[in-house]
């Protein structure tokens, strides 16, 4: 019997060799038990006949086990067979291999292993074990499996289940994080060297938090877990979930121990109402907040299932704040795009080089350049400023005559600070700051504004506009303003009120009311379609009705009496000082009446175009114009802020009678 010095038994002797030595000790008895003691043969008729006497092996009295040896069991070359039931070596069929069967134990530097049975090489230090294995790693780490090869010279065990139903298991609880990580494969192959373990025929590990009760479930068809670092990396047909959050992607990264992802792959994410798309980045599967560093796309729904979507090249995401940022890449070798948010329910679209959205209030904000797309009417209206804000507001509805309790609603301000400007096909306009307020549909312009609808200017220190399903239908300037419309060949039809209201239908002025310190330049029509008169007037206040862009009424009052002052003058004999009114000039900024032409050059310069929108934020996000930026910043252009005392009314070349 052929056994390694480095196992040590007392187990039976197998069934061949106790049959051999049976037969020996039986011819050994009829030797020395046939003959007499006195060494005389006995005559064969008086010998009695004689019986070959069997020997049996007493049985043992106690169990057997392994003599251990003496040897250091940190020998990282050495495995040790600590107990077992059974231990056999069969020369002819394989001199190298031992066999070991019931209640095996091997033991090999901090690595416990336990089988029903199992072959061992000795020379490889190789084993393949059978049987309900389990193999323990320090006391953190533990394996089971039907069966087991492990090779010596590469430290890799194989473990594999044998039947429908039973699976290896991989069970690693870790003391820091206060979490056993469990995972489940049919066939899974661990280096005992690196601490890997990997799967190529489908897995699903478990990872539970022992102090919350939490636990995410990861499944995928390819997998490694490295039981040092603590980190499983999954590829093909990727799915992770847990209370709150659902990700599917081709391949990702799974820190255990702090319950995060790295998404190296096209992944999407599912956390709370929340929906996210992105290809890189890194997700917290216990708070679900979240840092995207490629472009992005998370989607945003309420409770009646309105969704609104933000999209940027980098997004930072909080799910318990309801917050997220989202910012363009700074370096163009990354191609930036900006970031992009989607309003459904309040049909807006917001756009800049960095913005954010808050679920919790609905409120949003944008920079750099950003622009806001209104949508909800059939002509879209696009707004650009240094900041815009959209905010959401609730509001009550008052009850009826039945006395039921208020029902709550919403109306929402969108709101453009400094250099702000909006377009739409009928109207345009510019000012400091822009506010719309979806309660009243109204558009308030402060500060240096400017309304540009057709050949038709209003210009004042505040400006309000009240929009209607498909068009502006009113303006209200309530402090000193201007009101202006192109005739052509340098010739304006002018007005200037302390307060003016105008009326609009289809885009087309209708009425205009005007009143305090009015001062008008006008150019009525002839029959013939010409002009050559000026009328210029002032009052207390004035009507005028239009159709079909002709004015066909004009009232102008004095409150003193029936009078009003003012001249006719021919068109012939007008000097250029008399074409426009102090204020008028003044908005254009120039300094004299022969600057006029070329003020009123730059002041349309100001006036918003299509094509500053056209492409969306294709068109380098809008940056200010020479003659925007020149606008804002001089001071001697524009209507200036009224003085909290009004001025006397400023004295009018003529004395006539209008009306």
């Amino acid at each position: 019997m052929n056994i390694r010095n480095d196992i040590y038994t007392k187990a039976p002797l197998s069934g061949s060799i106790r049959m051999v030595a049976s037969l020996l000790i039986a011819m050994l008895a009829s030797i020395l038990y046939g003959q007499h003691s006195t060494g005389r043969q006995q005559p064969a008729s008086q010998s009695a006949p004689t019986r070959p006497k069997s020997y049996t092996r007493p049985k043992p009295t106690k169990p057997t086990v392994p003599v251990l040896p003496s040897m250091s069991r940190d020998n990282p070359t050495k495995f040790f067979l600590e107990k077992a039931d059974e231990l056999t070596s069969d020369e002819a069929v394989d001199s190298g291999r031992q066999v070991v069967k019931g209640n095996v134990m091997f033991r090999r530097q901090g690595v416990v292993l336990y089988c029903d049975s199992a072959y061992y090489y000795p020379n490889s230090v190789s084993l393949d074990a059978f049987g309900h294995v389990r193999m323990l790693q320090g006391d953190t780490l533990l394996v089971t499996a039907d069966r087991i090869n492990y090779d010596g010279f590469s430290q890799m065990a194989r473990l594999r289940s044998s039947h429908p139903g039973s699976e290896v298991m991989l069970e690693h609880t870790s003391r820091s994080d206060r979490a056993k990580k469990t995972l489940f494969t049919d066939s899974l192959d661990y280096s005992l060297r690196d601490q890997l373990a990997y799967y190529n025929c489908g897995g699903r590990m478990y990872n539970h938090s022992l102090a919350t009760g939490a636990r995410d479930t990861l499944t995928s068809r390819l997998g490694q877990y490295d039981a040092k670092s603590k980190v499983a990396e999954v590829s093909d047909d990727v799915f992770l979930r847990n209370g709150r959050s659902r990700l599917r992607t081709r391949r990702l990264v799974y820190h255990s121990d702090t319950r995060t992802v790295d998404i190296v792959e096209p992944t999407s994410i599912r956390s709370g109402q929340d929906s996210i798309q992105t290809a890189s980045g890194f997700y917290n599967t216990v708070s679900g907040n979240a840092q995207l560093h490629s472009r992005s796309f998370i989607v945003h729904r309420d409770s009646t299932g309105a969704a609104t979507t933000l999209e940027g090249d980098s997004i930072v995401y909080d799910r318990e704040r309801r917050l997220s940022e989202a910012y363009m890449f700074a370096s163009q070798e990354r191609h930036p795009r900006p970031m992009v948010l989607t309003d459904t329910a309040r049909h807006a679209v917001l756009i800049g080089g960095y913005g954010y959205y808050n679920d919790a209030d609905r409120t949003a904000y944008a920079t750099r350049y950003p622009l806001l797309k209104e949508y909800s009417r059939p002509d879209t209206i696009f707004l650009r400023a240094d900041k815009i804000y959209l905010e959401t507001h609730a509001d009550t509805i008052p009850a009826d005559s039945s006395l039921r309790q208020a029902e709550p609603a919403e109306y929402h301000v969108a709101k453009a600070f400094n250099r702000a400007r909006f377009f739409r096909s009928d109207l345009q306009g510019v000012a400091d700051s822009i506010t719309f307020c979806s309660k009243d549909s109204m558009l308030y312009l402060d500060r240096k504004p400017i309304v540009w609808s057709g050949p038709r200017m209003v210009a004042g220190s505040r400006i309000l506009v009240h929009m209607n399903d498909s068009t502006a239908d009113r303006a209200i300037l309530p402090a000193p303003g201007v009101l202006a419309e192109e005739l052509g060949e340098g010739f304006y039809n002018q007005l200037r009120a302390g307060r003016i209201e105008a009326t609009l239908e289809g885009g087309d002025l209708r009425h205009v009311f005007a009143h305090t310190d009015v001062q008008a330049i006008m150019l009525p029509m002839e029959n013939d379609s010409t002009y050559n008169k000026l009328i210029n007037a002032n009052g207390d206040t004035l009507r005028m009705d239009m159709a079909d862009r002709e004015m066909q009424h004009l009232v102008l009052r004095s409150r003193e009496s029936s009078n009003v002052t003012g001249s006719v003058i021919p068109l012939m004999t007008l000097a250029k000082s008399q074409y426009y009114l102090p204020d008028f000039i003044s908005l254009a900024g120039a300094r004299r009446f022969s600057d006029m032409e070329r003020s009123l050059q730059v002041l349309e310069g100001v006036r918003p175009r299509y094509s500053w929108y056209g492409g969306g934020w294709e068109d380098s996000l809008g940056e200010l114009s020479f003659d925007l930026e020149e606008y804002f910043t001089n001071p001697d252009m524009g209507i200036p802020e009224p003085d909290p005392i009004m001025a006397p009314a400023r004295p009018m070349p003529g004395g006539m009678s209008l009306e």
